[in-house]
């Protein structure tokens, strides 16, 4: 569990300090007050890369030369500072250099308003998801994706440099190796989304008993058949200069009652689904001695009160919870409440 988050010069956030005594936690003040900053700061932790920004000098406070996120739990101090071209990282005090060491030492999954993109985005935002909850979960599948990636990346450059005269024998050979890593992936996919999905159908019929959801992995190439693919299509590859095909190309789709939720499902029903996702992600983590945090950013402001008293009553107890929003909703016997609108820099160290 997240005891205490110390945030120095991070977006609007001069200096901030939060202590938590409880495994629920509402933050809540008035918009501007930097609510979801705190929860950005909070999943930086866990993966060095911010849900809402590619650009981590965006993540610096203007005027400012470097931004600081610290984050105690019970078992461990991480600490992340952030300068214009890079990030150093610490764990309990001792620099950790490589990015796939740090990641993940805590486990956070996080539910914001631009997680309807999940639904109505392009196919590079789910794989996008696929890929980091995945590798949270699963440090075997960071190793193969780093794998594929470096295959991929010798076989685009290969092709930048070939035209359909030239001897292709290497080209022959990467696609192979290729293949061979893409199988991987697809079969760590289609267990993962299997998983998942029977997971988010559970917690979907717990805010609507009326409506079936599905999750379906749509592949870009079956199993088995990446290399064939590849060797028939290879002039297609080398006129574009690019692989065309392969897991890099995958996408999976949501589903309410058998038709695509990207055009049939109304705004709150697309807000529900990608909410039950993100609750689903929780009953895939095995590793009960992980500590894990679920941070839901302003997820009660479109949810009419029964939707939001259903939220509150199933949120989980076995991991810690945080919410954000303007005002506060629940029972303050059960969840912490800290009011960022006290303009104290110290926030819930006495507050119930």
């Amino acid at each position: 569990m997240i005891k205490r988050v110390v945030l120095r010069q991070f977006r609007n956030h001069d200096k901030l300090q939060l202590q938590f005594h409880s495994n629920k936690a509402f933050i809540y003040g008035d918009n501007g007050k930097g609510k979801t900053s705190i929860l950005e700061a909070i999943y930086y932790g866990s993966l060095t890369k911010s849900h809402r920004t590619t650009e981590d000098r965006f993540l610096i406070k203007n005027n400012t030369l470097f931004s600081n996120i610290s984050i105690t739990t019970d078992k461990h101090l991480y600490e992340l500072v952030i300068e214009p071209f890079g990030k150093r990282m610490f764990v309990d005090k001792k620099a950790v250099h490589k990015t796939s060491d740090y990641v993940g030492g805590y486990h956070a999954i996080m539910f914001s308003p631009e997680d309807l993109e999940l639904v109505k985005g392009i196919p590079s935002v789910r794989r996008q998801f696929l890929d980091i909850e995945m590798s949270q979960k699963d440090k075997s599948y960071l190793f193969v994706l780093s794998k594929y990636k470096q295959i991929l990346k010798q076989r685009n450059a290969l092709l930048k440099n070939l035209t359909l005269k030239d001897d292709l024998t290497f080209l022959k050979i990467l696609s192979s190796q290729l293949s061979v890593v893409a199988d991987q992936l697809i079969f760590q996919r289609t267990q993962f989304i299997e998983a998942l999905n029977q997971a988010f159908k559970i917690h979907f019929t717990r805010f609507n008993k009326q409506d079936e959801v599905d999750i379906v992995y749509q592949p870009n190439t079956p199993l088995k058949t990446l290399e064939r693919v590849l060797n028939e299509k290879k002039d297609k590859d080398i006129v574009t200069q690019t692989t065309n095909y392969g897991p890099h190309r995958d996408d999976f789709s949501l589903k309410l009652n058998k038709q695509d939720a990207k055009t049939h499902a109304s705004q709150g029903q697309q807000r529900l689904m990608v909410l039950s996702l993100k609750l689903a992600l929780l009953d895939l983590i095995k590793d009960k001695q992980k500590e894990v945090v679920l941070l839901l950013d302003d997820v009660l402001s479109e949810l009419d009160d029964l939707k939001k008293q259903q939220l509150i009553t199933h949120l989980p107890n076995e991991h810690q919870v945080i919410i954000s929003g303007v005002s506060f909703y629940g029972n303050k016997k059960e969840i912490q409440a800290i009011n960022l609108n006290e303009g104290d820099n110290e926030h819930g160290s006495n507050q119930q």
